[in-house]
Order: structure tokens, then sequence, then C-alpha cells
């Protein structure tokens, strides 16, 4: 209700609400009084309020902490927040506005400049969200342009001038970087959170769960492809689909495919669901995949957090930049794309589900956790600062 109130919010309303509440710049987070100064530029939220909604959470203050631990004063500003006074930082970390007003105006060149890139790069993921939306156009005759993710800012000087980047997900979100950056580009695996035992889960899946399938994501329905699973499921009466996401905040999507979303007996929308929620865990328990066909992300966490709370096994797009080694790839994002990939999860069998649901969750939980992502993130800052 919150997210949906601010969204009929005056322009000035919200602004102030940013500018002097949300976005307030936190400075010396930890209260300290080392001689180095790191400044984080990605959310401040995080440092107010504790939030499982999204992983960002954890990765902006995972951060913090490790900056912390050696030896930086550490500032945390909004992307798009209020920028301090750059001389006196060692290290500009994150990602936003601050980097083009530091190569621009700073003459020295006396900080590190390290880009934290949380998605594909922008040149990458603005091409392919704006033709997936083209997509839907040619089907619906309607351009739904909000329900992609198309990014306004490119802030290109943080991609091409930065002394090294991290880019979140496996290494071909990595490789969307390096065609346009020489420089070091280091893949990091995106965390999730685990809030169920996976086995637990798997002993309470319900009986004909083979047959049913999860769609969980964010903002960007058309992006994440939730327009093609509709398409798809509809035709297929005999198969269920689980719809976890914030449609709410698309409304020009929900009337567009309004007869799929609730008119449609095997298609079941729930919202936005928490995930230490007791409805999650029934999701997870009624289902055996997740599906995402999406045209490009920085790891999917929500696709992880459905294979490492409930053991889903993932049908996912290359372009998800998750390696579905026990699960299906879905090779081309079209309703036949979606098809054949779930022609090939439906011939698989009983015995083969249980396996691949077991060996996809303890890969996550290996690769995945937030405790991974926490000593691969402080090895990949550490390397860059020596460079």
């Amino acid at each position: 209700m919150k997210a949906l109130l601010r969204r009929f919010l005056p322009a000035s309303v919200k602004a102030f609400i940013r500018r002097n509440i949300t976005d307030r710049p936190v400075f010396n987070v930890f209260r300290t009084s080392y001689k180095k100064k790191v400044l984080i530029s990605y959310i401040t939220l995080p440092f107010r309020r504790a939030s499982l909604a999204h992983s960002n959470f954890f990765e902006v203050f995972t951060a913090a902490k490790i900056f912390n631990e050696l030896g930086y004063v550490v500032d945390v500003i909004h992307y798009e927040g209020r920028i301090p006074n750059l001389e006196g930082y060692d290290v500009i970390y994150g990602f936003g506005d601050v980097f083009q007003r530091y190569f621009e105006r700073q003459h020295g060149r006396d900080a590190k400049a390290i880009y934290y890139g949380a998605g594909m790069h922008v040149c990458h993921q603005n091409n392919v969200t704006l033709k997936r939306v083209k997509d839907v156009y040619r089907k619906k005759g309607i351009w739904l342009c909000h329900s992609s993710r198309y990014v306004e800012k490119a802030w290109t000087h943080q991609t091409a001038l930065s002394d090294g980047i991290i880019a979140l997900g496996n290494d071909i979100c990595a490789e969307t970087y390096r065609k346009h950056y020489d420089g070091v580009v280091l893949s990091c695996p995106a965390p999730f959170y685990q809030t169920l035992d996976y086995k637990e889960v798997m002993l309470r899946r319900k009986l004909g769960a083979r047959n049913s399938y999860l769609w969980f994501g964010s903002a960007g329905l058309i992006h994440k492809g939730l327009d093609l699973c509709l398409e798809y499921f509809k035709s297929k009466p005999d198969l269920e689909l689980h719809v976890c996401g914030h449609l709410s905040l698309e409304p020009d999507f929900v009337k567009a495919y309004h007869s799929e979303l609730f008119e449609t007996a095997n298609i079941h929308v729930h919202g936005f669901v928490n995930i230490q929620s007791e409805c999650f865990q029934q999701i997870l328990e009624s289902c055996s995949f997740v599906i995402f066909p999406s045209c490009s992300e920085g790891g999917s966490p929500s696709v992880l957090t459905a294979i490492g709370n409930g053991a889903l096994i993932p049908i996912v797009s290359r372009e998800s930049s998750v390696t579905p080694k026990y699960g299906v790839s879905i090779e081309v994002l079209t309703f036949e794309g979606v098809a054949d990939a779930i022609n090939k999860a439906i011939n698989m069998t009983d015995d083969q589900i249980e396996a691949c649901q077991v060996m996809s969750a303890e890969l996550v939980l290996a690769e995945n956790s937030i405790q991974n992502y926490e000593r691969i993130l402080r090895s990949h800052i550490v390397s860059l600062l020596e460079l």
C-alpha cells in the first residue's frame, strides 16, 4: 500500500521525501577515526532500517562493512542524491552521479574509483529491454514502456573511466562490461536471503507440484518476461503458474494482461510476497520449477531465493546471469523459446526432478550464500585497491 501511495504523490513531494528522509547521506557510518575515507554511492536506506525485501540492502551494507574492516571511514550517499566535497576521499565505490562529478571536476585523480555493477551494462540493458517492449507492442498494440527497465542516465564515466569493475552475477553479466571497458572486470555471485530449509519444503511438497511453476520478480514485468509466461500458461490449462511481484505498480501492464492474470484459472496472482511469510513457504511447496525469461539481470537474486529456499529447478534465460547447471536454459526470449524449455521440464522423470532440485539448492547454498558473497566481494575490493 505504501508503494502504491508513493506512485501517486506529486513529484515535488516525492523529491522532498527522498532528499530529506529516505536518501539522506550517512556520514561516518561506524563512527571511526581512520585516516583513509571511502564514499559509497548506492542506497542509504539500509543504514536506517533492516529489510529482506531486496538483496541490495545486504549488498551495500556488506561493502560498508568490508571497507570499515580495511581501515576506511565510511560515508554513504544515494546514487542520485547530494554529493559532498570529494577531495578528501581515497576511494569512490558503487555507481551513480558521483562518478561523473568526480571525473569531470577532480583534477588530481587522487581517489581509486571502483564501479559496482548490480546489473548488466546499461548499453546492453537499454537495448534489450526496449526490444522486449517492442515485442509486446507487436502482439498487444500498446507501448508498455513502464514495464521495461530502461535506465535514463547512462553514467558512462563509471563504466569507462573507473579503475575496476565488479559485476554482480556470472561471467555472462561481466562480459557485457568487457565489451566497453579495457580494464579489470570481476564477476561476483549474487547473494540471496535464506529463510527456509529447502529439505523441509521438499518433504511437504504437494502432489502435482511437478506441473506448477513460479514467476518471482520485481519491477519491469516485460523486462523480466512475465508477459511470455502469461502467454504460454494461458495456452496450457493443464499447467499452473504462480505469479509473485508488485504488479500494482505497473497498472498499464495489468490492464493489458487482465485476462491472463485474472480470468485464467491456472494462473494464480499473489502480488508482493514476503519471503518470511507462510504464504511464500506454501507457494514453494506447491511448485517444482521457477521460471524467469528475463532479458538482462545481475545474478537474479529472486531466482536464487526460490532455489535456495524451496529447491525449485531453474528455467531461466542466459541473460538472467544464473547458470542453470541442474535446470533448463531458455534459449530464445519468445513464446517458442519458453515452450521449448518447459517441454524439457515436462519430460523430466520424478526421480530426475527430485535430484535436480537437491543439486540446484545445494549449488545455490554454496555459491550464493551471504557468507560466500561477502568473501568474494572482499577479495575483489582488495585486489582492485591494489591495482
